[in-house]
């Protein structure tokens, strides 16, 4: 089998039916070549005719290469050129007209390699189109007339050139990189080859309906472009197969040391023969060229204790905390453990790719959360600053259908320790204040004058301020102004002159700070993050019968127990804001400013959307998004999520429902948008695979996974409290504790979930209780009255943070970086062990 070291990967589309090649023929005398003669696949068919108008377009799109032109690109084929060898054949770098590297592999012209192995190879790159497979770019398949010499008249032989010409990958083979634990590529790059060399063989095992097993695979066939980014490559050997099941084959010429003893001993074949070699891959990208040889001469346990202890040393100078290191050695035992379990003896024990894949996820999520604790001014992943993740069961019975198939799509953006020193967008806050002097005291206004000076000095320059406030029905506003140094003094001067009056001015008030915002340039509106901070104790009650502008967000703070719940939460709803109330403890009215602030000086991503596109045989039904704007599209083919932005840290799950056929395992791909503070940015893709066994198999696999079943309690609990408040029912004292234990039943989802949701819910429903009680004792009768309730549900809706009276941090979805600063010290010191 050729090596072909340095090559490049794709993307799937389908199987042809019958593939022909564009050949030539030519005399070595005169050079001259014509376009004749034309080959079959021998291979069976894989996919549906719409697949094979896919890759009938993709053979059109590979360009087709003379011999001629292949030797002006290789000069000759000359040694100089030559960048790998096996088996079959060379392969040769060259460059074509416009400068693009290629890697071209010339088969050997020997009576052992006939058209079939080229043809194989062939066939399988057409069908194959993933960013984790090789790509075939060109391909020549010449016959040339050589005369004979010796011979009485002269005879002229066919010789056929055979080559297929790749996208050059830079780096390389993985073989060329194998390092123990001590020494060469860092975790980081070996986890990104471990996790897209699996991806890319769940491609092929999962991608179609008739799997292909590539049965070579190995680290001189995972190949690396120049960001280390790797690629499957060599399928000369692969096999397209009917289905899942084990097969007896005369021959396979795989590599000794990656064929799985059933092979070995039975020429069985099965999908387990591809996760045997995967494991062999695995230890050596974690423990070096001779990290199968250990694993093999170990118990698994003495394996895996002196992997971790290798890989904690290195990694102790790269992780800033403890809990970073926990995770990330964590993640290391994981892939070991993968790595161990594909190796085994039995092959019904291995693992199947999809398994694999959800435990790589798993491992990602725990390095995620460690990293809202601790993290560098630079993102993770490269620079992404937003990250996708999905969650869903592993398996549907192959026969069985599926009408709502949830799919948890989770969206989290990159946590920062010190935001006012990362580069971010810049801020337009319009602080309206609305306070009502016969309802507060004197003492409580100086609190709030103290606390939105705080606002002022976390502001940087690129931030403007503004304020409104209502003497009798005379506004008193300062236009925006930038805070530098002088801007705070002017803004400082400004909000010591703030008094509360007497009249009832909400809209007005509001309408004030709306226009200011609107007052804005184009650009510098695009370029700045514009909202309203509402600071009121008044009722309003006129606001529930005026039509709010929803142009910008207004994040409502009720003072004390006189403002109403029901017109700042209303407020909030119709602008896409959040509602916060603040009960007579004055330490809670900093807390609150701070938590506002902390969030909207660190808006880590805006304009963001998800694109949602349903495979063949999937439809989406819909898709739960609490305040978020969603869309299916007309065909239930397409959806799409909109979010205005999240704050650095802050992470927002959606529920997509699905339609599932029988049979169907490539449910979705997700992927999308969004604007960081300088650029726009694509979100990389995620395709959605789910197992389907022809038979019943374990529970954990057909379960919902505990993520889903999470989001779905969370879901349905705030649901369940918006239709309390909706319907207007007199309070009843049961009614929380009733919804709650309807949800959290046995026969529910709530038995999946993590215990640690249900405690924080649970501890929810008993502080709403506590709540309405006190409610009740002063005589109030409706839901939409009691403000602990209102700010819980406009959490949820928004799956963001607000001041809940004296609770100001909400367990959900508590701000990373409001907490990390005040817990990184003495967390730091937790790590004791070598």
């Amino acid at each position: 089998m050729a090596s072909p070291a340095d090559l490049h990967g794709v993307t799937a589309a389908g199987s042809p039916n019958k593939q022909t090649l564009k050949t030539s023929t030519s005399s070595s005398s005169s050079g001259s070549s014509s376009s004749s003669g034309s080959g079959s696949n021998s291979s069976s068919s894989s996919g549906s005719g719409s697949k094979d108008i896919t890759t009938s377009c993709k053979i059109q799109k590979t360009r087709s290469l003379s011999m001629r032109e292949l030797q002006e690109i290789t000069d000759n084929f000359c040694k100089e050129r030559a960048i790998g060898e096996g088996a079959y054949g060379k392969v040769y770098k060259g460059a074509l007209g416009n400068g693009k590297e290629i890697a071209v592999k010339l088969l050997h012209n020997r009576p052992d390699i006939d058209d079939g192995q080229f043809r194989r190879e062939f066939d399988n790159l057409m069908r194959l189109e993933h960013q984790n497979i090789v790509q075939l770019v060109g391909y020549c398949y010449e016959t040339q007339h050589k005369p004979i010499i010796g011979t009485e008249e002269t005879i002229f032989a066919e010789e056929i050139t055979k080559a297929l010409c790749f996208e050059y990958m830079q780096k390389g083979s993985l073989q060329k990189h194998l390092y123990e634990e001590s020494d060469g590529l860092d975790w980081e790059t070996r986890y990104k080859i471990i996790k897209g060399t699996c991806e890319g063989l769940q491609y092929l095992h999962e991608g179609f309906k008739k799997p292909i097993y590539h049965l070579d695979l190995k680290p001189d066939n995972i190949l690396l472009d120049e960001n280390m980014f790797p690629k499957l490559a060599d399928f000369g050997l692969s096999r397209l197969f009917r289905e899942h099941k084990t097969m007896v084959i005369e021959s396979v010429s795989g590599t000794i040391g990656y064929m799985p003893p059933e092979y070995i001993h039975e020429n069985a074949i099965s999908n387990k023969f591809d996760i045997f070699s995967l494991g062999v891959a695995i230890t050596k990208v974690i423990a070096g060229p001779s990290g199968h040889t250990r694993s093999a001469e170990m118990s698994h346990q003495e394996f895996l204790d002196q992997v971790q202890t290798n890989w904690r040393r290195r990694l102790r100078s790269t992780c800033s905390s403890h809990k970073q290191l926990k995770a990330h050695c964590h993640q290391v035992n994981i892939c070991t453990e993968i790595a161990l379990s594909c190796m085994e003896y039995d092959r019904h024990k291995r693992p199947d790719i999809i398994d694999i894949i959800h435990r790589l996820n798993d491992t990602e999520a725990t390095i995620d959360r460690a990293l809202s604790w601790s993290v560098s001014s630079q993102s993770w992943m490269q620079g992404d600053m937003v990250k996708l993740h999905t969650f869903t069961s592993k398996a549907i019975l192959c026969g069985k259908t599926c009408n709502k198939f949830p799919v948890l799509v989770r969206i989290t953006a990159a946590p920062w320790r010190h935001t006012e020193e990362m580069p971010r967008a810049g801020v337009d806050i319009v602080v309206v204040v609305d306070i009502n002097m016969g309802r507060v005291s004197h003492w409580k206004l100086k609190t709030i004058k103290q606390a939105l000076m705080t606002v002022i000095d976390k502001f940087g320059p690129n931030d403007r301020f503004s304020i409104v406030w209502f003497k009798g029905s005379v506004p008193h506003t300062m236009k925006l102004t930038f805070t530098s140094n002088k801007g705070k003094e002017i803004a400082k001067v400004m909000i010591n002159e703030l008094d509360g009056t007497h009249d009832n001015n909400t809209i007005a008030a509001l309408r004030e700070g709306f226009e200011i915002l609107r007052g804005r340039g184009a650009e510098e509106a695009y370029n700045h993050v514009g909202c309203i901070l509402f600071v009121s104790n008044g009722d309003g009650m006129a606001a529930l019968k005026t039509e709010i502008s929803s142009e910008f967000p207004v994040h409502a703070i009720g003072v004390q127990k006189h403002h109403d719940p029901e017109v700042m939460k209303y407020i909030a709803d119709k602008t896409c804001g959040t509602y916060s109330f603040l009960d007579e403890d004055d330490s809670c009215i900093h807390e609150a400013f701070k938590l506002f602030t902390t969030g909207i000086t660190s808006v880590a991503a805006r304009f963001i959307q998800i694109t949602l596109a349903a495979h063949e045989g999937i439809t989406i039904s819909s898709i739960e998004s609490g305040g978020y704007k969603n869309l299916v599209g007309s065909d239930k083919q397409t959806g799409v999520i909109d979010i205005d932005n999240m704050y650095a840290g802050e992470q927002k799950n959606f529920i997509v429902y699905l339609s599932v056929g029988e049979g169907n395992k490539k449910l979705l791909t997700i992927g999308g948008q969004y604007r960081s503070f300088d650029a726009s940015k694509r979100l990389a893709d995620k395709d959605v695979f789910i197992l389907r066994p022809l038979s019943e198999c374990s529970p954990d696999k057909l379960g919902i996974h505990h993520e889903v079943a999470a989001e779905r309690m969370r879901i349905w609990l705030m649901k369940g409290f918006s239709v309390m408040v909706e319907m207007q029912h007199p309070m009843c004292g049961e009614g929380p504790r009733e919804l709650w234990n309807s949800i959290r039943h046995p026969s529910s989802e709530g038995h999946c979930a993590t215990k640690e949701t249900m405690v924080n819910l649970s501890n929810d429903v008993t502080e709403i209780e506590r709540n309405i009680r006190d409610y009740l004792n002063n005589h109030e009768r409706w839901y939409t009255k009691v403000p602990y309730l209102m700010s819980w549900l406009s959490c949820h809706k928004w799956q963001r943070a607000t001041t809940k009276g004296s609770c100001y941090d909400s367990g959900a979805f508590t701000l990373s970086q409001l907490s990390a600063s005040e817990q990184h010290v003495g967390e730091d010191g937790e790590d004791n062990d070598d």
